[in-house]
């Protein structure tokens, strides 16, 4: 009988723990906001091999406005060595353009990023998810701080040595 029990609790307990496991990228697709007549669609297959930044926005959200400089540097550094997306949540693609101009964004700006934002569990703006070159996730930020954009080079420069 006192083995059944222990044998019985140590299945329970089994069944409790959790295998972590690091986060990928997979396929996500989410709508390229351009002023284009044509719908363009951002897939994240199309840069395999390549680390991916996402940075989750609102065109509502004044600490996103504050993150969009460090995000701008960081396209600017790591040109063709990484991708980096500002990726909105709005559905409004003439809303996410205008605070893109409004605020000189010059990444790929990328609309109606609710799914996939569900999908990698963000839960506040700006959240930005860090990919390496096998689309694992290896950082994740919550919220704007004043050392983003060092960070953002920092983690980068690591990942595209």
């Amino acid at each position: 009988m006192k083995k059944l029990l222990i044998l019985t609790a140590a299945v329970l307990l089994a069944g409790c723990l959790k295998v972590p496991q690091v986060p990928t990228l997979g396929v996500v697709e989410m709508p390229v906001a351009a002023e284009a007549e044509e719908e363009a669609v951002w897939t994240s297959t199309d840069y395999e091999g390549k680390p991916v930044l996402i940075v989750f926005m609102g065109s509502w959200c004044p600490y996103c406005k504050m993150s969009m400089p460090a995000l701008n540097e960081a396209a600017k550094n790591f040109d063709g060595k990484a991708e980096i997306v500002g990726a909105f949540m709005d559905s409004d693609k003439d809303a996410v353009l205008a605070v893109a101009k409004e605020h000189g964004l010059t990444t790929k700006v990328l609309y109606n990023a609710g799914g996939a934002a569900q999908v990698m569990e963000v839960t506040g703006l700006p959240h930005a998810v860090l990919f390496d070159k096998k689309h694992r996730a290896v950082k994740v930020w919550e919220g704007f701080s004043p050392t983003l954009a060092q960070e953002f080079n920092e983690q980068l420069e690591r990942l595209t040595k």
